[in-house]
C-alpha cells in the first residue's frame, strides 16, 4: 500500500506521508470523510487502507484478519456495519429466514440440537436424523441405532439428542445411549445402557465426553488414550438430576456439573462428589458451565420479600 506522495501539505508546512498518516489515525469515520473533501492529496491520505483497517479492528469487525485480506477496508467496514444494522432491525421486528426440515407425517419430533448449521433430530419412531442446513439439496441420513430392524416391537422413542463438531449422541426411552462419529458413518461407534429412562444428557462442546443421568446415577463415558470408549466415572447422588453439563477444556478426567432439584454437584472421576450449592426448597431452574465457572438460576418462593430469584456463579 505504498503511496507515491512523499509530502502532504499540512496548513503552512509540508509533512512526510508517514507522519501525516499517524495524525489521521486519531480521526474517526466522519472526520476522515470531511478531510477527504479538503484536497486530492488529503483524499488519498484519508482513504489509506491502514486507517480503515484499524477502524475495522477497533469496532470489532473481521478480527484475526490481516490488512492484505481485503482490497478495500473502507468498503469492508461499510458492509460489516450494514449487516449489523440489518441484523438488529430484523431482531427487533421479528424478521428472519425460516428453514423447514420436513419429515414423514405421523412422526413426532422429540428433541433437536444443532452445531454450526448441522441439525440433529430425534423422533417418536426411534429414528435419529442428521440435517445439514448449509446444503439445501442435502438428503438427511438416518443414524442407525443399536436396536436392529429385526427387534420385536417398535423402537423406543428418542428422549434427548446432542451434537458437536465430531459426535452425535441420542438417548432413548429404554435407557439406551448411542454415540455416532460424524466422520465415520451411520453405525454407532459406542453405546451403553441405563436401567431406567435417561433424565438428562450432556455432550462436551469439543472432544468426546458424554454424560447421562438416570434415576440417582450419573454416568460419564469417554475414550481412553487408545480410542476405546470406557466409563470414566459413575456417581450415585441423592436426588433426580434436572440439568447436566460437561465442563469444557479439562485435561485428564472429565468434569461434570449436575443440578438435581435444589442441589448442584461437581462430579469428577476418582474424586468424592462435591456440593457447590444446596438450599432446601429453592430448586435450580437452569445451568450453564464454562472452563472456569458454573452459572445457575435458583427459584425462591417469596417467603422473604427481599429474597427474589437469583443467579449464582461458582
Amino acid at each position: 500500500f505504498q503511496n507515491e506522495i512523499n509530502e502532504v501539505p499540512f496548513f503552512d508546512v509540508q509533512l512526510p506521508y508517514e507522519l501525516a498518516l499517524k495524525i489521521f489515525q486519531y480521526l474517526g469515520k466522519t472526520e476522515l470523510g470531511r478531510c477527504a473533501q479538503v484536497s486530492r492529496t488529503w483524499k488519498v491520505l484519508a482513504e489509506d487502507e491502514v486507517l480503515w483497517y484499524q477502524l475495522c479492528q477497533q469496532e470489532g469487525y473481521l478480527l484475526g484478519t490481516s490488512i492484505s485480506d481485503h482490497s478495500s477496508w473502507k468498503l469492508a467496514l461499510k458492509n460489516c456495519r450494514a449487516r449489523e444494522r440489518t441484523l438488529t432491525t430484523n431482531w427487533k421486528n421479528r424478521i428472519g429466514a425460516v428453514s423447514q426440515l420436513q419429515y414423514e407425517l405421523g412422526k413426532v419430533l422429540c428433541d433437536v440440537h444443532s452445531w454450526d448449521g448441522v441439525v440433529l433430530a430425534g423422533y417418536t419412531s426411534g429414528e435419529v436424523r442428521l440435517w445439514d442446513t448449509r446444503t439445501w439439496d442435502y438428503t438427511a441420513p438416518i443414524l442407525e441405532a443399536v436396536h436392529g430392524p429385526g427387534d420385536a416391537g417398535p423402537q423406543p422413542h428418542v428422549s434427548f439428542v446432542r451434537i458437536n463438531s465430531t459426535l452425535a449422541v441420542a438417548a432413548y426411552e429404554d435407557g439406551t445411549i448411542s454415540v455416532w462419529s460424524l466422520l465415520l458413518g451411520r453405525e454407532p461407534i459406542h453405546h451403553y445402557q441405563h436401567n431406567q429412562r435417561v433424565q438428562a444428557l450432556a455432550l462436551a462442546s469439543e472432544g468426546a465426553t458424554v454424560a447421562t443421568a438416570s434415576g440417582f446415577q450419573v454416568k460419564v463415558e469417554s475414550p481412553n488414550d487408545r480410542g476405546v470408549w470406557q466409563t470414566a466415572g459413575s456417581f450415585e447422588i441423592q436426588k433426580l438430576v434436572n440439568f447436566l453439563s460437561v465442563v469444557p477444556d479439562v485435561t485428564g478426567n472429565p468434569v461434570t456439573v449436575a443440578a438435581a432439584e435444589d442441589i448442584v454437584y461437581l462430579l469428577k472421576a476418582e474424586d468424592p462428589v462435591r456440593i457447590l450449592h444446596s438450599v432446601y426448597g429453592q430448586p435450580v431452574t437452569c445451568l450453564d458451565v464454562s472452563a472456569y465457572e458454573a452459572a445457575f438460576g435458583v427459584k425462591t418462593f417469596g417467603w422473604l420479600l427481599n429474597e427474589p430469584n437469583q443467579v449464582f456463579f461458582f
